[in-house]
């Protein structure tokens, strides 16, 4: 009998964010890359030079997965700043893994590919505009879906969350235009008119919601997650990016593209049923749909 392969997924944010409870599912293991108790900035800062040394005692740093690891044949790590120290321990401690780098953000807002030892890991981007750029592969976005509390009363129509980056004139006229429109909306802009939204509280607002703002940064090519919370919770999606509709998931029963799509179709669409894509279509943007897509 074949044994089915396993992995370990290392991204620290996202295993809170989903509310992970370090079990394995499927073949797969996802646990924070390091350990959490650590705060401060000069804590941090030792970390990071003792991570980057190779000294013992660097397990005081790193995860409760540095005793698992030996039992995956793959391990997926994100691009944080101490990765390249963790491919480095990876590479001296289980020097036959599989090691990929994922890029779940893009290039230009965080780590550059060309401080990644390339002998000692396999570098992919959610982004396929930084994969032609940095020589990466590509694996779009994944999403795993929270339980919002229990059934939600519907408080608003539409709804953002997020930092102004520069986006602030944009997201402005489109609440204006959406309250034009009859619409109640809430838009959280993080330190303009809202403090920073947990993320259980962002999973509360979308169920209350009826339609998702998704509106990418400059110069992003890669999928955001607005779309695929959108996707999951079944709501319906008005976004800022074109290249919605090149997705196998886009519909015009529940995307409605910004700045493409017909102004005057607005009212029409938001009062219009959710008609979205079906439980394929999620799967496909899954975890274990994600940790296939490195297979291929």
């Amino acid at each position: 009998m074949m044994i089915q392969p396993k992995t370990l997924v290392l991204i620290d944010s996202l295993y809170e964010q989903y509310g992970l409870d370090g079990a394995e599912r499927d073949g797969i293991l996802f646990l924070p890359m390091l350990k959490g108790q650590w705060t401060g900035r000069a804590i941090r800062a030792a970390r990071k030079a003792h991570l980057s040394l190779d000294l013992p005692g660097r397990e005081l740093w790193l995860g409760d997965w540095t005793r698992a690891a030996g039992d995956y044949d793959t391990i997926v790590l994100a691009d944080a700043g101490n990765t390249p120290n963790v491919v480095r321990y990876l590479k001296q401690h289980y020097p036959r893994k599989r090691v990929i780098v994922w890029y779940r953000n893009p290039v230009a807002a965080t780590l550059s590919p060309d401080v990644l030892d390339r002998s000692a890991c396999e570098v992919w981007s959610f982004d396929p505009a930084d994969c032609a750029a940095y020589g990466m592969r590509y694996n779009p976005q994944f999403y795993i879906p929270r339980d919002p509390g229990g059934p939600q009363a519907i408080r608003q129509d539409v709804f953002f969350a997020g930092q102004d980056k520069g986006r602030g004139p944009l997201l402005a006229q489109m609440e204006q235009a959406l309250q034009k429109a009859g619409c109640r909306t809430r838009f959280c802009i993080v330190g303009v008119n809202s403090p920073r939204l947990s993320y259980r509280e962002i999973v509360a607002e979308i169920a209350a919601s009826r339609v998702v703002v998704d509106c990418p940064c400059a110069g992003q090519a890669g999928l955001t997650l607005r779309p695929l919370e959108a996707l999951f919770y079944r709501k319906k999606l008005l976004t800022t990016s074109p290249d919605i509709k090149t997705r196998d998931f886009y519909h015009p029963g529940w995307v409605f593209v910004w700045g493409q799509d017909d102004p005057g179709a607005l009212g029409e669409f938001l009062a219009r049923p959710w008609q979205g894509p079906d439980q394929a279509c999620r799967d496909a943007y899954g975890l274990k749909a994600w940790v296939d897509r490195f297979a291929t």
